[in-house]
């Protein structure tokens, strides 16, 4: 398998922070790869997802049940692929949703797993993808974030529902929010404390996390 430059560790965990504070669209080198167009994703629509909501046809969109703030579901052709995407790429891809502009899959191999479900191009991808990481200090980060997914990964049955610390995704978000707590192996969650213990101030940092975004 072909290596592909994901670019310097620190600037990409930098930008997906950012990103998962609401403060900048992710900015992924895919390089001609379509394969989160065409992996079976179901993609949260947004009210202000205006252009996808009316372009998408009716038999792939799902509207909220009630009235109380949930999000429309844009579903996806028989092959899995989006029913937006056409043989010259995202048919909206200017105006495309703020899901796909969130989205990047760089972040299953920060964390050291892979998307869950048969997406092997999305697999293939994220096994190929490959962070510089000339400093110590992006070494330390990037070890901090393998770390913090491995022991998500390991007790996730201890966190709340709502956070769905078992699918790859979740981890690996959670992972990123919280990194900071595994710098230091010494002092890192679980470590000198039960797993539950440890579990509550990955919340915490999460949590808090969520509470600073824009």
């Amino acid at each position: 398998m072909s290596e592909i430059a994901a670019g310097p560790f620190g600037a990409w965990l930098g930008a997906m922070r950012a990103v998962l504070k609401g403060e900048q669209s992710a900015d992924v080198p895919c390089g001609g790869c379509a394969g989160c167009c065409v992996s079976s994703y179901p993609i949260p629509l947004r009210s202000t997802d205006r252009v996808a909501l009316e372009r998408v046809p009716a038999r792939y969109l799902r509207m909220p049940a009630d009235s109380a703030g949930g999000l429309a579901r844009m579903g996806f052709r028989d092959d899995g692929s989006c029913p937006l995407l056409c043989a010259s790429g995202c048919s909206i891809y200017s105006d495309r949703p703020q899901t796909c502009r969130d989205y990047d899959c760089r972040i299953y191999a920060a964390a050291g797993l892979l998307p869950d479900g048969e997406r092997p191009v999305i697999r293939s991808r994220v096994q190929a993808w490959r962070f510089a990481m000339p400093t110590a200090v992006e070494q330390a980060a990037a070890a901090a974030v393998l770390r913090a997914a491995e022991f998500i990964r390991d007790h996730a049955t201890l966190f709340p529902a709502a956070m769905r610390a078992g699918s790859a995704t979740a981890a690996a978000v959670l992972a990123v929010k919280s990194y900071g707590l595994f710098e230091d192996a010494e002092l890192a969650p679980g470590r000198h404390e039960s797993a539950q213990q440890g579990v509550l101030r990955v919340i915490d940092a999460a949590r808090a996390f969520d509470r600073d975004s824009g």
